[in-house]
């Protein structure tokens, strides 16, 4: 019996079946960027500072009131060190009280009375939702002592997240210059260290002075700009600016930030930031998704080769389209080598007939112990198994009933196969 089986097990196990492992990429149909009227504008995902879209995206530009992100961002850098906390009160000076309700002064005009004491929680409110210009100069000077040097603050700050920017006020009514480029480092460095900041710009207004103040970013209020998914950032609208947005949405784990630069009026800069927004959304999931496929056909790439025994049959090294592996201690090896020699493989449910060409009959089924060869019955500590689309078989078991034994080398992890009579078994 076991001369009859010997040359069909040589046969197959000298095929040389060359291994592969293919990729498996799923690809995920993408839509064009939208068509974008402003002159200026920017996408970026805020996980991973890719950029989506972008348009003229370092020009410099005048921010208007976008301005204000920069004052509140060092505003929190403040609070980071320990200098000011979110109950800090802080005097409203006679610069502050004169900004406020000066009619040169383009943007909000919010009346801030001369010696009156603001919390900055509530300083924070009222330059990101109604755009004070007055509480920005309060801060400039509880800060830095006079607004020059909190401007200089200002730009010191902003080099050192890599912005290119030339600030000049707290506010934005006067002119000075940055990009869109600049202003999406800013939000993303922003919401990055100081997540805080979004509880402030998602409120759609903040009640001061015996009146309710509301949000300028009217993507967080209800209307004809609603964006369910926006929770912030900072308008801003100055003859020189034109209509400005910086803007933020997180739908379902992701995260983008929008910026539009110089649009020609409110409907512009809305329409571009929606629909910046919606499908950065889209886009930012979509190659998420690719980045999690790739990650996972790379992972199962090194399981792969991890797992991956060589075959030696008489010091041939033997390739296999499904690689040998270690399963329980043993090298399994596939149903598809028996199709390989010509025999004829029949599978009745879980069990398995092998018909070799000299007549020998091999039975075996899914996960038993036993291995009948011409009838007769052997004994296997490890079972066949379902795995890969086919079957894989203890090569040992097998081997052995053939007259040939099997040698394992650990360091190489390699199963050397050979006539040996000597040859330590695996």
């Amino acid at each position: 019996m076991k001369k009859r089986i010997t040359a069909a097990l040589a046969t197959f196990l000298c095929i040389v079946i060359t291994a592969s492992l293919v990729p498996i990429y799923t690809a995920f149909a993408s839509e064009s960027p939208p068509i974008v009227a402003a002159p200026a504008a920017i996408l970026i995902d805020f996980e991973t500072g890719e950029i989506l879209f972008e348009r003229d995206a370092h020009t410099l530009r005048a921010p208007a009131s976008m301005t204000k992100a920069m004052t509140a961002f060092v505003i929190y850098e403040e609070i980071e060190a320990g200098r000011l906390t979110l109950d800090t009160r802080v005097r409203v000076n006679s610069a502050a009280a004169r900004v406020s309700t000066d009619e040169n002064m383009q943007g909000s005009r919010l009346p801030l009375a001369h010696n009156t004491y603001i919390t900055v929680d509530t300083m924070l409110h009222l330059i990101m939702l109604p755009s004070s210009n007055g509480a920005c100069v309060a801060m400039a000077y509880r800060i830095s002592g006079s607004e020059a040097a909190f401007a200089e603050r200002m730009n010191q700050s902003a080099r050192a997240i890599g912005m290119t920017s030339y600030f000049t006020n707290s506010h934005g009514a006067l002119p000075h210059y940055t990009n869109v480029y600049s202003m999406g480092i800013l939000l993303r460095e922003f919401i990055y260290k100081y997540p805080d900041i979004l509880r402030v710009t998602s409120a759609e207004s903040v009640m001061f002075g015996g009146a309710n103040r509301l949000n300028t970013n009217l993507l967080v209020r209800p209307g004809d700009f609603f964006f369910r998914y926006a929770d912030g950032f900072r308008t801003g609208t100055t003859r020189e600016a034109g209509f400005c947005l910086a803007s933020t949405a997180y739908r379902d784990g992701r995260r983008v930030i929008a910026v539009v630069m110089g649009a020609g009026n409110n409907q512009e800069r809305y329409g571009d930031s929606i629909a910046l927004l919606e499908w950065g959304l889209q886009e930012s999931a979509r190659r998420y998704a690719e980045r999690e496929e790739a990650t996972r056909v790379q992972a199962e790439r090194e399981r792969e080769l991890a797992a991956k025994v060589s075959v030696v049959l008489n010091g041939e090294e033997l390739a296999l389209s499904v690689p040998a592996r270690i399963v329980n201690n043993r090298v399994m090896v596939p149903l598809e080598v028996f199709e390989a020699v010509g025999a004829q493989v029949n599978q009745y449910g879980d069990t398995i007939t092998v018909l070799a060409g000299d007549g020998c009959v091999i039975v075996f089924t899914i996960g038993e112990y036993a291995l009948i060869v011409n009838d007769e019955t052997v004994q296997m500590d490890a079972p066949p198994s379902a795995a890969y689309d086919t079957v894989i078989f203890p090569l040992r078991f097998v081997a052995e009933a053939t007259g040939y034994s099997v040698r394992w080398d650990g360091a190489l992890r390699t199963v050397f196969v050979e006539k040996a009579e000597d040859a330590a078994t695996y």
